[in-house]
């Protein structure tokens, strides 16, 4: 496999996760929001969904996930309750651990 085919392959994997983890959301929620690649695509698939009417807050890691969420119509609030969910990406993965 070449590298851009396996870089196009996980860009649609990544897609795809970000997807199935927006539709994880429920009405009501408040949802922490991480930064990297992985974490903006939610943020822009829970975005989408928020725009069809789903009420949520969110939690931002960096400026630039708040900047991204703010700009999607997600409503961004401090850090003072639990949250219900937290979606990040994963900066490192090791094998057999």
């Amino acid at each position: 496999m070449t590298i851009d085919a396996r870089a196009s392959q996980n860009a649609e994997s990544k897609q795809r996760v970000a997807e199935a983890a927006a539709w994880m959301v429920e009405d009501g929620m408040i949802v922490g929001l991480g930064s990297g690649s992985t974490a903006e695509l939610f943020v822009r698939a829970l975005g989408a969904r928020v725009a069809d009417g789903l009420r949520v807050r969110a939690v931002a890691t960096s400026s630039r996930t708040e900047t991204i969420a703010r700009s999607m119509g997600i409503e961004v609030v401090e850090l003072d309750c639990p949250l219900d969910l937290v979606v990040d990406g994963a900066d490192a993965v090791e094998r057999g651990t």
